[in-house]
């Protein structure tokens, strides 16, 4: 009879896995289904199955862009364009600072950096009787 002690094991210290490869083919074929429909993509990060080194090797791969910005809201969140246009990563963490959730995002504006229409009707009321009381 077998047991666990009859199984191989090889432990690949430092190398990555298929994980970052497999993101990175991902988001080009995302990216070029952005270019060709407009149609955006979304890969989440923590249900993807990484060893570190993959990760790491995601994060040099893609890289950082020029924009990068921090929102406060239930926790903060980032968001930074990659070296590539059109490619975000998008980290959500709790009051704790611990990450909840963490996206690479393919579009063209994260949905998160949109202003909310509600938001936006509240601030021109806001702003409005602001107006009305200076005058």
């Amino acid at each position: 009879m077998s047991g666990l002690k009859d199984i191989s094991v090889r432990v690949i210290d430092g190398s990555p896995a298929a994980s970052a490869p497999a993101i990175l083919r991902e988001v080009e074929a995302l990216l070029a289904r952005l270019t060709e429909t407009g149609e955006p993509g979304v890969i989440d990060l923590r249900g993807v199955p990484m060893a570190a080194a993959d990760f790491e090797m995601l994060a040099r791969e893609l890289g950082e862009g020029e924009v990068s910005a921090t929102i406060v809201a239930g926790g903060p969140s980032t968001v930074r364009e990659t070296a590539y246009s059109g490619v975000w990563w998008v980290t959500h963490r709790g009051d704790d600072g611990e990450i909840l959730s963490e996206f690479i995002e393919v579009t063209r504006m994260p949905e998160i950096l949109l202003s909310q229409p509600e938001d936006m009707l509240q601030s021109a009321r806001r702003l409005r009787a602001r107006l009305a009381q200076s005058t």
